[in-house]
């Protein structure tokens, strides 16, 4: 009987706590698909399109780092985080010279080769964004509105969502402002697709310094997948680990090769850039970095 009473209690201390509350904005109306992480650790989650949010996190006096488009970035202890008030970004207008688009000659940039790829990037259960560079050059100064972007996605669940975003580039070369002023709430068919989506009415520019596409995962129901791996099979050079399982958020997103890397993530409520090459992928993937396969179709 005593050894249950401490196995119940060594649960107790050990389990980690429930931090759940709701993002409003400062009308109170709900902010969904909110960005939430633990400040400084690897431990995050996203708002549901209510707002609401639910993380676990044993040290409930620890920082909470909330970020959604349009908002300034806010931290509340997680012990009074259930009500989180998000207040507006105030909106910075720049002078600019409108022209008419001709649209009358389009390039393809970043173009990928559907059958090529077999690594794909996962959240896993955190709300990571991805971001890949895409500079300017000869070809962006005649064609430099963004028509069309079509990204390989593959998922268990039909559809899985994810918000695509379009930074300028900041001074220190990192993910900046954000260019699309509202959610990009993409639904990707279960499957292995080229998801195309359309941007003709966002007048998305390559300005001189670049431009970079950013994938943000969504730690919602919707999206959740348990799987369980079969074993490894060294014949077929299937990349399974035996009696593996747990759970990821979907879509899967596909990354190419590269020699060097462009890219940089959001986690822990902050940008970080790709530093080092991935040592454990396969044939062309190993000791390489892995840039998102996202190909834009540019018109003038």
């Amino acid at each position: 009987m005593y050894k249950a009473l401490f196995f119940l209690l060594f649960l107790s201390i050990s389990s980690p706590a429930q931090i759940r509350g709701i993002v409003v904005d400062e009308s109170q109306q709900p902010v969904p698909y909110v960005n939430i992480w633990v400040e400084n650790e690897n431990n995050g989650t996203t708002a549901d399109v209510n707002g609401d949010f639910t993380i676990f996190e044993k040290n409930t006096e620890k920082v909470l780092v909330f970020s959604a488009l349009g908002y300034e970035t806010a931290k509340q202890k997680g012990t009074e985080a259930a009500k989180v008030v998000l207040k507006q970004r105030p909106l910075q207008l720049q002078e600019v010279m409108i022209a008419g688009k001709k649209g009358n000659k389009t390039i393809t940039v970043g173009d990928y080769k559907k059958g090529g790829i077999n690594h794909f990037f996962s959240s896993g259960k955190n709300p990571w964004i991805v971001a890949r560079y895409f500079p300017f050059d000869a070809n962006s100064a005649k064609t430099p509105y963004i028509k069309e972007l079509t990204i390989m996605t593959d998922s268990e669940v039909d559809p899985a969502k994810f918000i695509l975003h379009f930074y300028e580039v900041a001074e220190d070369g990192s993910p900046g402002k954000d260019l699309t002023g509202k959610i990009l709430l993409i639904e990707a068919a279960k499957g292995k697709q080229n998801t195309v989506v359309k941007l003709d009415g966002y007048d998305l520019e390559i300005g001189k310094n670049g431009i970079f596409v950013a994938v943000e995962w969504l730690i919602i129901d919707e999206n959740k997948y348990e799987f369980k791996m079969a074993s490894n099979d060294a014949a077929s050079g299937s990349y399974t680990v035996s009696n593996f399982s747990g759970t990821r958020y979907e879509p899967r997103i596909g990354t190419i090769p590269s020699e060097e890397s462009t890219s940089w993530r959001f986690t822990m409520g902050r940008w970080s850039r790709f530093d080092k090459p991935i040592q454990s992928g396969i044939g062309k993937y190993n000791n390489k970095f892995n840039e998102l396969a996202i190909k834009l179709t540019l018109t003038n």
